[in-house]
């Protein structure tokens, strides 16, 4: 709470400093300016598009050698075939958790006959032939690791690394965009006696494929998305599979060799104690621990407060408010991947002078006021990016401000279903497909599941 008070004394003496003299909206677009974008996964993808729409003259720098970021899989652990970070948290046989209607690029969607949980190899092919359709791969260069981020002179000076020759490299930005994913950095606890366990422990960011651990005794820590999904992979796979967690949820019919255990106490050289005070040899552990957000390519000038949780002050949570010519896509949690696409259209409109933003004044006191009623419902700093139940309302508050294509409700009805359902039926809630009826309703039926799921008619 303290952290809070301060954070807000902080910008409140910015209001104040801010200058005072500008009146109306903030109108940000430039002739002849350059735009740089960071990363090439869904993000810096969707903006792309509204980019090259709107005639925009920008390059993306992407650290691979490939677009797409996690939706890619990468056999590679830690590091790829150039020494660069492996930034994809794809694993063999994953669905989509949530309905490929809530996860499309606007006016861009998937073949009618695509399951609506397609596999990630599936979506990988959707971004690809995204990515040729659109002509992007021209603006989009590769195997360019940025390092550095910063406000110099009136204008952006971004530092990257040509991966391929380990030369470093500058330039010049009018307009910077930070696309460069919301599963980034694994969040991997410290727990007594986790130093001198001798199995192996990894985080789900590294996990590749359930045969790895056939007939091994396993330990999954967390029980969201990622922790689920892999206790339905492995559950019929290992010798004994035990699942340290306090999900409350419908658990499904698991094999027998699923174990719910209590959180962990403390690791032993062979196994673990759980708070229970029961003891379990463990050959191998996984952590579902989630993600941090990660840029250490941001300059102190950037003039933003960074951490793994949060970051401010963001006008929409996506506009720097300090430097409105730097904006960022995925600093948002609790939403569908539909709204990344949204911010997407928000920045291009924005840098393509389609709409102005408020004074920065402005801009701040809105922040503020959500700060506020951060602290009034006491919730924490690290909620200052969080959307979740408002989801739709933020849609039509993008809508409303830079006349962006109004995201349909539908959508959100469909994300608050699938997300109950999810945790009544995690076995099966994917066998069954959906049809957006209007802006207001869907339809849902069961499609046979077995094979049905891997189909993918995307062509490239």
């Amino acid at each position: 709470m303290m952290y809070l008070i301060s954070a807000l004394w902080s910008y409140i003496i910015l209001l104040i400093c801010l200058n005072s003299n500008i009146i109306g909206g903030l109108a940000l677009s430039l002739p002849d300016s350059h735009t740089c974008v960071v990363g090439a996964g869904y993000s810096g993808l969707a903006v792309s598009r509204y980019l090259k729409q709107f005639g925009v003259n920008f390059t993306v720098f992407e650290a691979s050698r490939h677009v797409g970021g996690t939706w890619r899989f990468d056999p590679h652990v830690g590091l790829d075939e150039d020494g660069t970070p492996v930034l994809t948290s794809m694993y063999k046989y994953l669905r989509t958790n949530t309905p490929r209607q809530t996860m499309e690029f606007g006016g861009f969607p998937f073949p009618d006959s695509t399951p609506a949980y397609p596999t990630g190899t599936c979506f990988y092919k959707y971004l690809r032939s995204f990515v040729k359709h659109f002509d992007l791969m021209p603006n989009i260069h590769i195997r360019r690791l940025v390092t550095s981020v910063k406000w110099l002179n009136h204008h952006w000076e971004l530092t990257y690394t040509q991966t391929d020759e380990r030369s470093n490299h500058t330039v010049s930005c009018d307009f910077v965009i930070i696309a460069n994913g919301q599963y980034v950095r694994p969040t991997l606890p410290m727990l007594p006696g986790q130093d001198i366990f001798n199995g192996s422990i990894i985080h789900s960011h590294d996990y590749k494929e359930p045969e790895k651990y056939k007939d091994r005794r396993v330990l999954l820590i967390g029980a969201g998305p990622s922790g689920l999904d892999l206790a339905g992979q492995l559950h019929n796979v290992t010798a004994k599979l035990f699942h340290s967690h306090h999900l409350v949820y419908n658990q499904p019919k698991f094999s027998e060799h699923y174990f719910k255990k209590t959180d962990v106490e403390a690791f032993t050289m062979d196994g673990v104690v759980f708070k229970d005070g029961t003891f379990e040899e463990v050959d191998d552990v996984i952590f579902c621990t989630g993600y941090e957000f990660f840029h250490p390519f941001l300059d102190q000038s950037c003039g933003l407060t960074v951490s793994g949780k949060f970051i401010l002050p963001l006008h929409q949570n996506i506009v720097n408010i300090r430097h409105p010519s730097m904006s960022f896509i995925g600093v948002v949690n609790k939403v569908i991947t539909r709204v990344l696409d949204a911010q997407a259209e928000y920045i291009a409109s924005l840098i393509a002078g389609k709409f102005k933003l408020p004074p920065q004044e402005e801009m701040l006191k809105i922040w503020l006021a959500h700060v506020f009623k951060l602290q009034h419902q006491r919730k924490k700093i690290v909620d200052v990016n969080t959307v979740g139940a408002d989801m739709d309302q933020y849609f039509a508050n993008l809508t409303m401000e830079a006349g962006i294509t109004r995201v349909p409700p539908v959508l959100s009805e469909i994300r608050d279903f699938n997300a109950k359902n999810r945790l009544e039926d995690l076995l099966h809630y994917r066998d069954y497909d959906y049809e957006v009826v209007d802006s207001m309703n869907y339809k849902r039926w069961h499609n046979g599941g077995g094979s049905r799921g891997e189909e993918c008619p995307v062509e490239i």
